[in-house]
């Protein structure tokens, strides 16, 4: 059978056909792995508030201790919204964590729902003004000279950025906070929405809380910092202080971020700590007035 004879129009074509399938290929595998990989940030986790040492709760009457058999341990984690995979780390550890979800970080209206539909409490980590003007609490901040209109504004953006929110506890804040006639204003709204208040601590002159109960509104304070220090020799130690805290007071709040140092320690003592404490969800351990 004689062979078929391929012209030399055809033997020009065949470069160009090979040259635009390898063209083609390539475009498919970029758009691929543009599909796969994740977005980048420009940050993974925001800064914390800046002070040295983790300001402490002073002695006070105000608040009540809490007449339970078993001490109530809560520990709400912060700055959630920003990576889906330690965001779903925390949400899959077998405790009854809390979440606040900082109100425009990427993820946080997937994060906030999905963290609702599991039966978690679900808060608005709402970014305050703090001493260190060098330092930025994130978009949607409030800060002090803001004229009403924008503050309200700004807040009630906020509010409704979190799907789900049941509370509220602030994202730095160490000069807002200390102020009663600013925290007031933003209680107010809050208090519309009949949602709680934490109040994060990140100054010894705080208002938050005491401002807070004034108003009625459902309110408790963080007692530990679980990793202001991130190491994990330092975060176990902030456990154990939290278990023994809880036993002289009957209830305590502490607050971690969404760290793999904080995870591994978290996954690693929460089966034991449980056998010497309770853990509860942060509306648990809510006082009024």
């Amino acid at each position: 059978m004689a062979t078929p004879r391929i012209s030399r129009e055809d033997k020009r074509r065949f470069p160009g056909l090979i040259w635009a399938i390898i063209a083609l290929g390539m475009t498919g595998a970029i758009i691929t792995l543009l599909y796969l990989l994740p977005l980048p940030t420009t940050k993974t986790h925001p800064p914390f508030e800046d002070f040295r040492r983790v300001p402490s709760l002073p002695p006070s009457p105000s608040r009540p201790k809490a007449r339970v058999s078993i001490p109530l341990v809560a520990i709400l984690i912060d700055d959630m919204g920003y990576s889906i995979r330690m965001d779903n780390a925390f949400l899959n550890l077998n405790a009854p964590l809390s979440f606040s979800f900082l109100p425009e970080a990427p993820h946080t209206p997937m994060m906030a729902r999905k963290a609702k539909d599991m039966g978690r409490d679900v808060l608005v980590h709402l970014p305050l003004e703090p001493l260190n003007s060098r330092i930025d609490p994130g978009p949607g901040s409030l800060r002090l000279d803001m004229d009403p209109d924008s503050m309200l504004g700004i807040l009630r953006k906020d509010l409704d950025a979190v799907p789900g929110a049941i509370g509220v506890n602030n994202h730095m804040g160490s000069k807002f906070t200390a102020n009663r006639k600013a925290m007031k204003f933003i209680l107010t709204e809050i208090k519309r929405r009949n949602l709680f208040f934490i109040d994060s601590r990140t100054t010894k002159d705080s208002v938050a809380y005491i401002t807070a109960r004034s108003m009625g509104i459902p309110t408790a304070e963080r007692s530990v910092f679980l990793d202001h220090d991130p190491r994990q020799e330092a975060i176990r130690k902030e456990v154990e202080r939290l278990v023994k805290l809880s036993k002289e007071r009957g209830h305590i709040l502490a607050i971690g971020h969404p760290m793999s140092n904080t995870w591994k320690v978290l996954h690693e003592e929460l089966p034991r700590i449980s056998k010497r404490v309770r853990l509860v969800p942060v509306h648990r351990i809510l006082v009024s007035q």
